[in-house]
């Protein structure tokens, strides 16, 4: 609800903004970047997606990868406004966590081994 979704790929700001609840009537404004990537997400990125917040918005960086340390401490600076970061086991966690896009499968385990009596 309330989302906006920016469709343009490579411009370096946010790819959706919009209302993140926080609990029971709690909305903040965000921004969140998304990056499909293999490598580890750097500072760079970080400073970009800060640099395009809005008035009063936070930040989110969420990526199939993870974060190089620089961009943790990037984005935790204290003197900034602080950035979100969600790495690709979070996003697989919180996937799992709310059944979006998710199949649980059982499968039945048979075990060889060796008879009671039997040589070795």
């Amino acid at each position: 609800e309330a989302v906006e979704v920016s469709g343009r790929q490579g411009e370096g700001g946010s790819d959706v903004r919009g209302p993140l609840g926080a609990g029971e009537g709690i909305r903040t404004r965000t921004a969140v970047q998304v990056k499909r990537w293999k490598d580890n997400v750097q500072a760079p990125t970080v400073q970009q997606v800060r640099g395009s917040l809005g008035a009063h918005e936070q930040g989110l960086i969420i990526t199939t990868s993870d974060f190089s340390s620089g961009a943790r401490t990037e984005a935790e600076r204290p003197d900034a406004v602080p950035v979100a970061l969600m790495n690709g086991e979070q996003l697989i966690s919180l996937l799992v966590e709310n059944q979006i896009g998710v199949a649980k499968k059982s499968y039945e385990l048979i075990e060889l081994g060796e008879s009671e009596g039997e040589p070795e």
